[in-house]
């Protein structure tokens, strides 16, 4: 899918082709009087395993991943985690499990009440609206007609099936639609699959825009910094076939490089807490405090296995069908835990000798609105070094309170009736006591592949973008990805961050 490229001046650069990346481009490249340039540190999504959705597991620490770890987790026993990056066109998308989950309601209106004029959640909905080509019963909170085929589970596996039922007999309800009227409850995931494959950003934006002759996409260019001019970003310095290359913007340089990758580029151009950058050398052109700050994640646990009677169903659709939404505490007004269930075997690498070697199934808690936050960090002015990440799980003592009760939630599910004809026995972790079960809880916590939040969006000082997602101090640049949100949305982050990149293509056009 790379173009050629004819010249080296464009309107727009985007760097990032991921799951907001192709968004903007392909948007922005329906007006034909503007040329777009959209650069890709990654190759194309074409790998099988890419294009079958029930495999995203096997694409971690690949060729296809940017190979991300962090740094000890020193509230979990100073474990090492993997940290899943998508490295090819589709970014995340190409990457993840397929799951669309837009977010409760409360957290876009969390975003404006923080001073994000804009976010709320009637205004993103009117884009959520807008992306999605929605496969199931016609509702006025579904679109159709988007680029986004967008469709409830179909036939899905008996392990997946009996998580829905089971929520019943802990007095869960089940929900029809969790991007429907309500989000709390057992519920199937909408997923991004189409006639069995996985139907990413690529598919719904990129494809048809790429004919377009005012669009090039450059794949295998990986951008080093930015090119500024005093105060001005211009372009995108970036690396293609071993020679490093200039790309200029005449309007503006939108940055959609992903969680880790943008505040990287911030921070390799001089914009970022003025401390850090002076202490590896590199000069200061916006002293940003934020900038790398804010990391969330919802930590996610790998660990409540179960052994099943006989044969292990195959994995269908995306092999992780099914999740919970609950409240850990009555008085919330809204849920922060979320469970998953997984047609396979699930634990870290710390407790995965203990399964048997085949024929299990999981249920992986974990905490949806997480009190705990981490950093991004340079630890050197070259860009070919990667940065230091520390997710920093369960920092704050109310991430193992919700943590707890969605155990004991998880637990009753995957004991209740529901799994009578598959379940054989609960390998782990068993009936503990708290201080063995918050043991538990740190040798299994592991990332649930949605970190975001180091570019911040707001108006307070530690805001790297403003609620149009100008970066602060600087002209002529955006950022636009999961990086911006200032709290992670409650469940799966790949649809918000598509609405991002929504929301950036119009803000472009309206706000220069």
């Amino acid at each position: 899918m790379t173009s050629v490229m004819n010249h080296d001046t464009y309107d727009y650069v985007v760097v990032g082709a991921g799951s907001a990346g192709c968004v903007v481009a392909a948007r922005l490249s329906e007006q034909p009087d503007v040329r777009v340039l959209l650069l890709e540190a990654g190759g194309p999504d074409s790998h099988p395993d890419v294009q079958n959705p029930v495999m995203w597991p096997t694409l971690f620490k690949g060729e296809l991943d940017w190979g991300y770890d962090t740094q000890p987790l020193r509230h979990a026993n100073d474990r090492i985690d993997h940290i899943p990056r998508g490295k090819m066109l589709g970014g995340c998308h190409s990457h993840n499990a397929s799951a669309w989950v837009r977010g409760h309601s409360a957290d876009f209106d969390t975003w404006a009440d923080q001073g994000n004029a804009g976010w709320d959640w009637q205004s993103v909905l009117r884009l959520y609206r807008k992306i999605e080509n929605w496969q199931g019963p016609a509702s006025e909170l579904r679109g159709t007609g988007g680029p986004m085929w967008v469709t409830p589970n179909a036939e899905p596996n008996p392990i997946a099936a009996a998580f829905v039922e089971a929520g019943s007999t802990v007095g869960i309800p089940s929900v029809a639609d969790n991007n429907g009227p309500t989000m709390e409850g057992t519920s199937f995931f909408n997923l991004t699959i189409k006639d069995g494959r996985r139907y990413s950003v690529v598919h719904a934006y990129l494809q048809p825009a790429i004919e377009r002759p005012n669009l090039t996409v450059l794949t295998c260019a990986e951008t080093q910094r930015l090119s500024l001019d005093g105060t001005r970003c211009v372009g995108v310095n970036y690396v293609h076939d071993d020679t490093e290359k200039t790309a200029f913007a005449e309007q503006e340089v939108i940055l959609c490089a992903g969680v880790i990758g943008s505040p990287r580029a911030l921070l390799l151009s001089g914009i970022g807490p003025a401390k850090d950058l002076n202490e590896l050398g590199i000069p200061v052109v916006a002293d940003l405090a934020g900038v790398g700050r804010n990391l969330q994640d919802h930590p996610l646990l790998g660990g409540i296995n179960y052994e099943c009677k006989g044969a292990l169903p195959e994995p269908r659709n995306n092999g992780a069908e099914s999740a919970m939404w609950w409240r850990s505490d009555p008085q919330l007004t809204s849920p922060n835990i979320q469970a998953v269930i997984l047609e396979f075997p699930f634990a870290t690498p710390e407790l995965v000798g203990r399964l048997p070697s085949e024929h299990c199934y999981a249920i992986a808690p974990s905490v949806a609105r997480p009190a705990s936050r981490g950093t991004v960090k340079l630890v050197s002015a070259d860009p070919s070094v990667a940065p230091a990440i520390d997710v920093n799980f369960l920092a704050r003592d109310a991430d193992i309170e919700a943590m707890l009760v969605a155990v004991d939630i998880c637990r009753e599910m995957g004991a209740s009736s529901a799994y009578n004809d598959l379940r054989k026995r609960e390998i782990m972790p068993g009936n503990l006591g708290r201080a063995d079960m918050i043991e538990f809880i740190r040798q299994s916590v592991s990332t649930y592949f949605h970190p975001t939040g180091t570019c911040k969006m707001g108006i307070d000082a530690q805001s790297v973008v403003d609620p149009e997602l100008r970066v602060c101090g600087i002209t002529g640049l955006r950022v636009a990805d999961a990086s911006v949100m200032p709290t992670v949305t409650t469940g799966n982050t790949n649809a918000p961050t598509v609405m991002i990149g929504e929301m950036a293509a119009e803000l472009v056009q309206v706000s220069p």
